[in-house]
């Protein structure tokens, strides 16, 4: 199971590393899918049983979140169309693939059994307790969802923004806010586009007062930004990029350093 793990906690610790470069709460929210994999490989041990579903269905659904986020500089779901049953749909079924991969985990032994499955000390308000924080956690799966679903189909078009202007705001939009992020706002035929984007597309974009941009609309209606990787730009970002490098290559090692003793001690 060592190869497991350090695989597991590789991809963890990829999105940790895309959470601080880009700015996005979701890269590191989607490492969720992996912690019921990496308990099992870290704590397995000799006549304890491989869930295979569970690591089947945490697989599937990190790819699946992991569509919606990976590739896009710039993005505005704002004007997607509202397909109320199907994100309910999905939401059910995400949120049934993660409580039953956590409750596996935890019935198998892997992670700690907080409420107590297979045994007298199951309650209700400790269940409710726990199913709390996974429903506000699995809308943000649900959205990661759509947003890869919308991504099936793409239509190409240009769009040329006048009066551009970059800003850092609460996730509501307002200048002030929790959850803080990277926006864009620009004008385009009297009308005003709002884009969300990563923290290195605002370090690239935010001196730019026209912009002229190859977007992508999604099969619901979402507006994508992939590519913005001009030389200009780039000279920008350098040096962030090879800051980031540096640091996220030193952690790595470290972090599989660690990991590695720690396995090897103990055994």
């Amino acid at each position: 199971m060592a190869w497991l793990v350090f695989v597991t906690l590789s991809t963890i610790y990829w999105c940790m590393f895309m959470a601080a470069v880009t700015g996005r709460l979701s890269w590191a929210l989607l490492s969720g899918w992996l912690v019921p994999i990496f308990a099992m490989a870290v704590n397995f041990e000799k006549g304890m049983a491989v869930n295979g579903l569970m690591v089947l269905i945490c697989f599937v659904m990190f790819l699946l979140c992991r569509r919606g986020l990976v590739g896009i500089r710039m993005w505005n779901t704002k004007v997607r169309k509202k397909h109320t049953a199907l994100f309910a749909v999905l939401y059910f079924l995400s949120f049934l693939f993660l409580f039953y991969s956590l409750a596996q985990a935890q019935i198998q032994g892997y992670l700690l059994n907080i409420q107590g499955w297979g045994s007298e000390k199951l309650r209700f308000w400790r269940l409710l307790l726990t199913i709390l924080p996974l429903l506000a956690l699995n809308y943000c799966y649900t959205e990661m969802v759509v947003t890869g679903i919308d991504r099936l189909w793409l239509k190409k078009q240009e769009l040329i923004l006048l009066a551009c202007r970059c800003f850092i705001a609460g996730s509501s939009g307002r200048e002030k806010g929790l959850l803080r992020g990277y926006y864009m706002d620009g004008i385009h035929n009297g009308v005003t586009h709002h884009f969300q984007m990563t923290r290195r597309t605002y370090a690239m974009l935010r001196r730019e007062k026209t912009l002229r941009l190859q977007i992508q609309t999604g099969l619901l209606g979402g507006v994508y930004v992939s590519a913005l990787e001009t030389p200009e730009f780039l000279k920008r970002v350098r040096r962030g990029d090879r800051k980031a490098a540096i640091i996220g290559s030193a952690l790595f090692v470290a972090v599989l350093l660690v990991t590695g003793g720690l396995l090897w001690f103990g055994k």
